[in-house]
């Protein structure tokens, strides 16, 4: 059971990458509104190409993590149904193509991307936090939010396979999960014991993604380190901002206010300097106590 559930994440991550290159892959053109008839054929027949495989993926994904009766599938159904019907309502206009491409499958509203941040946070998931999926109406949005949600639940990550574990100076667990990757599992090998970090899961995807939840840092922090070509990129959330300054300060950091809901951010470094990177960027995500403090 848990070997299918790493096979059934691998096969998101896969296909989520994908789906976000092919959006990018199918945008129009500057050009494209003085294109002939035939060009613009063409390019309707790679949106409907792109519109099958992605609901056929995403109805999948949905299955394998929310079930196939559950609100998201719902609304996954009624998407397919109305972002299908205003592509054919397109026909071979170029100025509504462009449209189509903006409204119904790349654009994210401030708005979504808020109530994914409140809703999505580690340790705090019920029924309710499919409920975002109810205000998405494009393709980018489903995606962000289906991301969003196996990254910040715990239970998923805790039902991945166990290869290691250890417990820090702090009474807390540091638990591998996934798959045996050399690598990453060296990274958690040298993961300090005396960081001070609550429970802490650490799931290895594949050879190129590895996938972190860390307690007690901004209640609970959430990583995602992808490699590639030499380089490891460090994307993170924090949803709860403990010292304003603190967060602010942190690498890569998209610059917070006291009316921020959580933080993210993403830094790069080289793959060689991954460890003390991520060791060092842990410890100052500020925890609780920074809060306190910060209040005196």
């Amino acid at each position: 059971m848990e070997k299918d559930l790493l096979i059934k994440l691998q096969h998101f991550f896969e296909v989520d990458l994908k789906l976000k290159k092919d959006m990018i892959s199918i945008a129009p053109s500057k050009e494209f509104q003085y294109s002939d008839e035939s060009a613009i054929s063409k390019y309707t027949d790679s949106i409907n190409d792109f519109l099958e495989y992605t609901f056929t993926e995403l109805k999948c994904m949905t299955v394998d993590i929310f079930g196939i009766n559950s609100l998201v599938m719902q609304r996954i159904n009624e998407l397919e149904v109305q972002i299908k019907n205003n592509f054919y309502s397109c026909g071979f206009d170029p100025d509504k193509l462009n449209l189509f491409y903006k409204n119904f499958i790349t654009n994210m509203e401030p708005e979504f991307i808020k109530l994914v941040k409140d809703r999505c946070v580690g340790y705090t998931l019920t029924s309710s936090s499919e409920s975002p999926m109810l205000k998405a109406t494009t393709i980018n949005e489903v995606l962000h939010f289906i991301h969003s949600y196996v990254l910040n639940n715990e239970k998923i990550l805790q039902a991945m396979p166990e290869i290691n574990k250890k417990v820090n100076e702090f009474k807390f667990p540091l638990i591998l999960r996934g798959k045996q990757v050399t690598y990453f599992e060296e990274l958690f090998n040298q993961f300090p014991l005396n960081v001070d970090v609550g429970w802490t899961d650490i799931v290895i995807i594949n050879d190129r993604k590895l996938i972190m939840m860390v307690r007690d840092r901004g209640h609970a922090l959430t990583i995602e380190v992808t490699l590639n070509n030499g380089t490891a990129r460090v994307e993170y959330f924090i949803p709860k901002i403990c010292n304003l300054e603190m967060v602010n300060n942190l690498p890569g950091i998209n610059v917070v206010s006291d009316k921020s809901i959580g933080a993210t951010g993403v830094f790069e470094v080289p793959c060689d300097e991954l460890y003390n990177s991520l060791f060092i960027f842990i410890s100052k995500v500020p925890m609780d106590m920074d809060q306190e403090f910060n209040r005196k």
